[in-house]
């Protein structure tokens, strides 16, 4: 797919460390980004305390022998493949992931998105994809003739979608949600029908097919995400809730002070500051502004409506999914009336 970065399978036994983010790859040696590094120890085994000990007591040279070390040693009785991806602009790696069972190249998930498309009956409505940090494709699959379901709140959405998410690794198939307001877009990942492949196989893709095909996939979904919906809306959010809303933004570029712009943490927490009653310890517990329904609107209308970022970009799928994985974990603050002054 044009656009993707250079990648390549490779046994994870043949990436051996040379120096502070540099790497032998079948004798050639070639500079990596920092992120690069972390997700190679993650993968060997080697957590950040024992990185930094074995730094410490060894230096440099003392930690690369380390990771040769636990990286040929954990691989003699079964070795595991990996790809490495590199960025053509700066020719440096820029990850490494692992593979579960088989590597799915970009050019069979394509193959296997027409086949659904065939099908299923849906039509391919978007496509988005990332080279930045993590290489990955969304498509996102719409019925042209399904129709409206309404919740609470005057809330309408087009329910009858679906989308397919690829990294070399792995496939998964969720439900893709339409907001008729303002046609913000939400990923979500229905909780019991998800499915992730880690190979295409013949069986794989049958499976595939009957779960979109299925008729309960749908109304799962539906009922799931009404129940979403009505909890996000009568909580509170909790200041701790609005500083995992704010670095999600963060995380993916956007400067503190747009973010804060969009997410009001600081003010909130300052007021709390100069009320001389603020606890890192126990944000969790203390008063946001308005409910998480609303910090979740904000996050997907950014997402969709922003003019920062390319259409095609999939920190605008980062987002949304952050987004959703607000609405979908338990609230910290459970709906209560509050008769107290405004925080």
């Amino acid at each position: 797919m044009q656009g993707l970065w250079p990648q390549k399978t490779i046994e994870l036994n043949e990436v051996l460390h040379v120096g502070e983010n540099i790497y032998s790859i079948g004798g050639t040696e070639i500079k990596a980004v920092d992120s690069f590094t972390k997700s190679y120890d993650r993968i060997i085994g080697i957590n950040t305390r024992q990185r930094d000990m074995v730094k410490e007591a060894s230096g440099e040279n003392g930690l690369t022998n380390y990771r040769n070390y636990i990286n040929v040693a954990s691989n003699i009785q079964k070795p595991k493949s990996v790809v490495v991806i590199a960025s053509p602009e700066s020719c440096q790696l820029t990850e490494i992931i692992p593979i579960v069972e088989e590597y799915i190249s970009p050019s069979l998930f394509f193959d296997f998105a027409e086949i659904i498309t065939e099908e299923s009956g849906y039509t391919i409505s978007d496509i988005k994809y990332n080279n930045s940090d993590r290489m990955c494709i969304t498509v996102t699959y719409t019925n042209l003739s399904g129709h409206p379901h309404s919740f609470g709140l005057n809330e309408e959405f087009m329910m009858d979608g679906f989308y397919l998410h690829w990294s070399p690794s792995h496939i998964d198939l969720g439900h893709y949600y339409e907001r008729l307001v303002c046609s913000n877009g939400q990923m979500v990942r229905e909780a019991r029908k998800e499915f992730t492949s880690y190979r295409l196989s013949s069986n794989e893709i049958r499976q595939m097919i009957e779960q979109v095909n299925d008729k309960q996939f749908l109304t799962n979904g539906i009922e799931q995400f009404g129940r979403l919906l009505t909890r996000a809306s009568e909580s509170r959010i909790s200041l701790a809730e609005m500083n995992k809303a704010q670095k999600l933004l963060i995380s993916n570029g956007i400067h503190a002070e747009q973010a804060e712009m969009l997410i009001p943490y600081m003010e909130v927490r300052n007021s709390y500051e100069t009320a001389g009653c603020y606890d890192y310890k126990k944000e969790h517990l203390m008063k946001g502004q308005g409910t998480i329904w609303n910090t979740y609107n904000v996050l997907t209308k950014f997402a969709t409506h922003n003019r920062i970022w390319p259409q095609h970009d999939h920190r605008r799928i980062n987002v949304m999914n952050g987004a959703v994985a607000l609405l979908q974990r338990e609230p910290d603050i459970v709906n209560y009336l509050s008769f107290a002054s405004k925080v």
